[in-house]
């Protein structure tokens, strides 16, 4: 039996971390944490290590694209980075840890394709 990917999902709304959770959970990935805001990332990714994250760009106290920086220092966890607002620059997309990008809402298919990508790096 092989191990499940074990991913920290990370966005401001509690809707949209409670939908990624389940779905995650449907698609057969285990959701080990979840987190409101960049520093609450940080910190879980630090106790956890998870295998992948993903996360809202927008978030309090530190964006998903700071936390991936400052977790990089230390931890190679690859991220998939969303928004629903305009897309990032290719600089803060060329950070090493950011491994896709998806425009919310998120549509299964291409949640699917980037967390393949993402988990084979």
């Amino acid at each position: 039996m092989t191990r499940r990917l074990r991913l920290v999902i990370a966005d401001d709304e509690d809707d949209i971390r409670q939908g990624l959770s389940r779905l995650l959970d449907k698609l057969g990935y285990e959701v080990v944490a979840d987190a409101s805001n960049g520093r609450e990332l940080v910190e879980l990714c630090r106790k956890l290590v998870p295998d992948l994250v993903l996360t809202d760009i927008r978030m309090p106290f530190m964006s998903g694209i700071q936390a991936a920086n400052e977790l990089s220092k230390t931890h190679a966890i690859p991220f998939i980075v969303m928004s629903s607002f305009e897309r990032p620059s290719d600089e803060e997309l060329d950070c090493k840890p950011v491994a896709d990008y998806l425009v919310k809402p998120v549509r299964v298919p291409d949640l699917q394709l980037a967390i393949s990508r993402a988990s084979i790096l």
